[in-house]
């Protein structure tokens, strides 16, 4: 009954039994490097390994305030949470947004969502690139394995990682510290370099005018549990206005594993539905 979770602005906590209304939630260490923590996963061939993925990337960006918290890379702990250390070879990731960790064979290969972003008016850009990070040693060493956005020499800047029942993953972007490359869905059944598929569809749709929208922003996915072949999608659009405004105009679901996508509708109200699309934007 121990249940985690993960604060942009408090650290890792933990509650020893969610089930009882009188445990209450405890701080692991208030004093750690980096209290801004993005995500929190195990791995599925050992529940005694965490890992936890530091900096807050979707408020690291010029809007009306600033709110980002910058990371010093991925929290690792082996003992079941109860002691965490960072992993050397990850503290120059900025901007952890997702980690995702895939039985490979019986071998638990990690994927680590990396971008850049702004904060106190600095740029911080993760080293050596942004990306997704693949890692077969437990994050002693790692490859990036994403292809260049299109017409540039960067990677991606992925927002979400989505592992599939079938292992198939999926990746939704983000716009990167200089604005490009949002909006985009790619999967892979390997999670290694030269393997992905892309699909820039509603990018371009974004980039070409929907509505007010010219601003591709976010993708956040989730695959259904109960069917390999589903899989769902929500893709942020954006206009400047002053400050950079984004909503959610787009519900996508795909039912042949991310090939090809169909809109749904979205909630009533839609002018005012998901206007945080840049922050506050999940699905699951």
């Amino acid at each position: 009954n121990k249940v985690w979770a993960g604060s942009v602005t408090g650290g890792i906590w933990y509650n020893n039994d969610i089930t009882d209304p009188l445990s209450s939630w405890q701080p692991v260490d208030d004093f750690m490097a980096s209290l801004s923590v993005s995500v929190i996963s195990y791995d599925p061939n050992n529940s005694q390994i965490f890992y936890a993925g530091t900096g807050e990337a979707p408020t690291a960006i010029i809007t009306y305030r600033e709110s980002s918290g910058r990371g010093v890379g991925i929290w690792k702990s082996i003992n079941g949470g109860e002691s965490w250390n960072i992993i050397p070879s990850t503290q120059e990731f900025a901007y952890v947004n997702d980690i995702e960790v895939r039985d490979e064979n019986g071998n638990s290969v990690i994927y680590a969502a990396v971008t850049s972003g702004k904060y106190m008016g600095e740029d911080y850009n993760s080293q050596p690139t942004d990306g997704l990070y693949r890692s077969t040693d437990g994050g002693e060493s790692w490859e990036q394995v994403l292809p260049n956005i299109t017409d540039l020499d960067i990677p991606y800047a992925p927002a979400d990682i989505e592992i599939g029942t079938d292992g198939r993953i999926y990746i939704g972007t983000m716009r990167n510290i200089d604005g490009e490359g949002g909006a985009t869905i790619l999967y892979s059944d390997e999670g290694t370099a030269g393997s992905w598929t892309k699909n820039e569809e509603y990018k371009t749709i974004i980039e070409n005018g929907y509505g007010q929208y010219y601003l591709p922003g976010r993708v956040m996915i989730s695959s259904a549990p109960s069917d390999e072949n589903i899989v769902y999608a929500i893709v942020g659009a954006g206009y400047l206005n002053g400050f950079g405004y984004y909503h959610g105009p787009f519900v996508l679901k795909s039912t042949d594993k991310g090939e090809t996508w169909e809109q749904k509708n979205i909630p009533d109200n839609a002018a005012n539905w998901a206007s945080l699309s840049w922050h506050a934007f999940s699905i699951d």
